[in-house]
């Protein structure tokens, strides 16, 4: 039930806005659409209003044009209140009504409210604590070079060589 108001909604909001901008185009000669239907009349409207009604189809897959449609009534609430504070044009309630009604309509209505909030970039919210520096790797052990044959003849005792004697000749005397 939740989904086919939500998607009735989106489409009425879609054409209203659509037929606010289609006003915009043959000026005053129909009626003063947007004044009462409750839009502002402009292209940026009637491109909203189509992306609307085309999202209505499936809302979950087009959060994007759900959300465009739920900030459309609080920039129609502060359009309305800085015309109203700096031009000193009259104040519309019509316009506001409507932007904010179906603003909180989609809100409501929408299933994972959750997924309307833009996701996060993944950055940490809070930067990470330093961590001490890792401790300096133990050196490495000696490697021999020496072939294993000559290791074992170093650890040989030397045996001790024996000297010849010198032979003494005897020489004759004359």
């Amino acid at each position: 039930m939740r989904r086919l108001l939500l998607t009735v909604s989106m489409l009425l909001m879609g054409m209203a806005l659509v037929g606010g901008a289609a006003e915009s185009l043959v000026g005053t000669s129909l009626v003063p659409l947007d004044q009462e239907v409750g839009t502002h009349a402009s292209a940026a409207g009637a491109v909203l209003g189509i992306g609307l009604m085309a999202a209505a189809v499936n809302p979950s897959g087009n959060v994007g044009w759900v959300r465009a449609g739920i900030l459309y009534g609080f920039v129609v609430l502060a359009f309305e209140a800085g015309s109203q504070f700096i031009l000193h044009a009259g104040f519309h309630l019509g316009p506001v009504f409507f932007g904010l009604a179906f603003s909180l309509l989609l809100i409501a209505l929408y299933p994972q409210r959750k997924a309307l909030l833009p996701a996060t970039t993944g950055m940490p919210a809070k930067p990470a604590p330093a961590q001490p520096a890792a401790p300096a790797p133990a050196p490495a052990p000696e490697m021999r070079t020496e072939p294993v044959a000559a290791e074992s003849k170093a650890t040989e005792e030397p045996k001790p060589t024996e000297e010849p004697k010198p032979k003494i000749e005897e020489t004759e005397k004359d």
